[in-house]
């Protein structure tokens, strides 16, 4: 088998963050501006970065550059790192089978996994260590909310980063693995493919309408998603 780099998204793939992003960034927000902040913002399958910019333009900050976004990551970041105990007490953690998919690909040693992930570098390594992700996916196979809005632009950096690291890999041999149309796009729009999982608020159906080459209905089963993966590199 050639070399496949399998890119995770994490939210609503890999773990459920149970509203643990929304919780820090409305009060992160709020400190932010000195008042409370107009929200209403769209969170599904966007990157921080998309967000953050969003709600800024929202409460009417003039954005003449990316200062004050960077500076409202940061903060939101931090704020995350403090109360990271809330993610498992507000109700995540790993999905159904995430652990034992990460695994079953593990066993292949020409399959490398790596993230591609809206969230910011740091809250997705929180994300990672409190869910017991520890090393799968790789962190250095990846990119993260805090790089770019645009999702295909993380998957073409995190095919470069692959690339670095020794791994011999172009866009089609990139499998995108998510739960969102964002996702599917973002592959598609780099020239990679997806394998698209209606763990999220998406349905399978629409899932297959935005182009993933193949839909499951969870993680539960990982011949299923080896499968999925060889049939579409």
């Amino acid at each position: 088998m050639t070399t496949v780099l399998v890119l995770w998204d994490l939210d609503l793939t890999l773990l459920d963050p149970a509203g643990f992003g929304a919780r820090m960034i409305a009060p992160t927000l709020a400190d932010f501006l000195g008042r409370d902040p107009v929200m209403g913002a769209s969170f599904a399958g966007r990157t921080d970065r998309a967000i953050l910019t969003d709600l800024l333009e929202r409460n009417g900050v003039e954005l003449h550059d990316d200062e004050m976004v960077f500076a409202l990551m940061e903060a939101v970041a931090r704020r995350c790192e403090i109360f990271g105990h809330d993610l498992l007490a507000g109700g995540g953690g790993p999905l159904p089978g995430a652990h034992e998919a990460v695994a079953a690909l593990a066993e292949y040693p020409r399959l490398h996994q790596g993230i591609v992930t809206g969230n910011m570098r740091r809250t997705a390594l929180l994300k990672l260590r409190l869910c017991g992700f520890h090393g799968l996916p790789d962190p250095g196979l990846g990119a993260f909310g805090d790089h770019h809005a645009d999702r295909a632009l993380l998957v073409r950096d995190a095919i470069a980063a692959a690339r670095t690291r020794g791994l011999d890999v172009s866009p089609e041999q990139a499998v995108i693995v998510g739960d969102h149309v964002h996702d599917v796009r973002g592959a598609l729009d780099a020239g990679a493919a997806c394998v698209a999982v209606a763990t999220g608020r998406v349905s399978a159906d629409d899932l297959h309408a935005a182009g993933a080459h193949a839909v499951l209905p969870d993680l539960t089963d990982p011949d299923a998603l080896l499968t999925a993966i060889h049939a579409t590199v």
